[in-house]
């Protein structure tokens, strides 16, 4: 019996654990929110995740052909042009950046998260 009470404890242990352990995060950047939900067609999200991978590893030229295509899909989505003025950002073309940063705060005006990181990276755009 007292087997029996151990091995529940043990199981039970196990399932709370398993339960309670969170899930990986994608980090792309400082300038967005990493958990926020994406919105569009499961193409859109794709294409947006493939890029955000590639960013992950610094592969920005890589980065930006996907977004451009993102763009092509959904032409209002904010993410889209945020992700490309990162991505331009860090290839240091800083007109470039500001076009797409630009064309982002456009479109976020009522998300208040993406325009407050919109205008971080704005600043940083025009600092250089």
């Amino acid at each position: 019996m007292a087997t029996r009470t151990f091995l529940i404890q043990i199981i039970s242990s196990v399932l709370l654990l398993a339960c309670t352990t969170p899930a990986p995060v994608v980090t792309t950047d400082q300038y967005h929110d990493k958990t926020e939900k994406k919105s569009g067609s499961n193409a859109l999200n794709g294409l947006q995740l493939k890029a955000l991978q590639l960013m992950n590893q610094q592969q920005f030229e890589q980065a930006i052909l996907y977004l451009q295509r993102a763009v092509k899909v959904e032409p209002r989505n904010p993410l889209n042009w945020h992700y490309l003025a990162q991505n331009y950002w860090h290839l240091k073309d800083f007109p470039s950046c500001r076009s797409m940063v630009q064309r982002a705060i456009s479109y976020s005006q009522f998300n208040p998260d993406l325009t407050v990181a919109n205008e971080t990276l704005l600043k940083q755009c025009a600092g250089n």
